[in-house]
């Protein structure tokens, strides 16, 4: 992929990554800052007779879902022409669907890839919390969608905080830095979406993801993306879990094989797949130089911010 010298060398890389980074961490602020206030201000001020346990359950998931909503509103007023693909120079505007064919065996890959994310970040949070045994420290508290158990919150994790992701780490992000280098954006932008997470063990699951989620959509569109985060949010919503017991015994065998064989079909399905990923990568790799850029200013101030929020989680009364 050919650039231009003064995109390349000059300042037009690093200005990319500053303010797109920029645009990061106000929607994590946004984010942050709504959902503290909610929780701690706005819901106790209109429910005075709330109870603690009420404050934390039901009316909490409102505090959650209103605060990615308003960030959400950021992204859309702030990037809409880039959104809707009116951007001024047409390079940077959101693919939603590309002219490659999205099939069944890379959506079996793509899912086996969460899978092995999960299983990746499992070990790492093992292995951190046989580290921090016996010291000062506590492990933080596990995190994920298998909390999910309520109607609203099941309507965030599969529908609304997928959306938002997608608009604003592959959408916005990795598009913007698409001209650079297909690889440099896509790990660019799942780098950001890392360290968004703010917790070590659901970063390192994160950036993990967010390679592949960043590969659905620069190949296959941002509807694609789109599709596979949502489903990999449902099948770790803990609904399966629920509800499997209640199905008949047959039927749980049945779905338990399938769900077997997909994950080999998948497993197998990215080996044969390795050599032509490498391809992809060399193809497709950054000109010399380029990721110097990630020592602009807003990329360094996101990572360090996002990182503290992570270190917290190991300091009592602050996790």
């Amino acid at each position: 992929m050919r650039h231009g010298k003064g995109d390349v060398h000059g300042w037009g890389v690093r200005r990319a990554v500053n303010v797109l980074s920029a645009f990061a961490f106000i929607y994590v602020a946004i984010e942050t800052l709504a959902g503290l206030l909610g929780a701690k201000v706005v819901l106790p001020a209109l429910f005075p007779h709330a109870s603690k346990a009420e404050l934390n359950g039901h009316l909490g998931d409102w505090a959650v879902v209103a605060s990615v909503v308003l960030a959400l509103l950021f992204a859309l007023i702030s990037q809409w022409p880039v959104i809707v693909g009116r951007e001024r120079h047409g390079q940077d505007q959101v693919r939603w669907v590309t002219a490659r064919r999205f099939s069944l065996l890379a959506l079996i890959i793509a899912l086996a890839c969460f899978f092995l994310s999960q299983l990746v970040a499992g070990v790492a949070d093992s292995g951190l919390r046989t580290v921090l045994s016996g010291t000062g420290l506590h492990p933080p508290a596990a995190s994920g969608d298998g909390s999910l158990d309520t109607p609203i919150m099941l309507f965030y994790g599969i529908l609304l905080g997928p959306f938002a992701e997608e608009l604003v780490f592959r959408g916005v992000i990795m598009n913007g830095l698409r001209r650079f280098g297909r690889v440099f954006a896509i790990i660019t932008s799942s780098l950001l979406f890392g360290f968004m997470h703010g917790s070590l063990v659901q970063g390192l699951f994160g950036f993990i993801s967010g390679l592949v989620l960043g590969y659905l959509a620069m190949e296959y569109g941002l509807v694609w993306s789109l599709l596979v985060h949502m489903l990999n949010n449902a099948f770790s919503s803990g609904l399966l879990a629920k509800y499997m017991p209640l199905a008949p015994e047959v039927i749980r065998i049945g779905l338990g094989l399938l769900m077997m064989l997909v994950l080999l079909i998948g497993v197998v399905g990215l080996l044969v797949k390795l050599w032509a990923l490498r391809d992809y990568c060399r193809i497709n790799r950054a000109p010399k130089g380029i990721y110097a850029s990630w020592r602009a200013p807003w990329f360094l101030l996101f990572c360090l911010a996002c990182l503290l929020m992570a270190l917290s989680e190991f300091v009592p009364g602050l996790g």
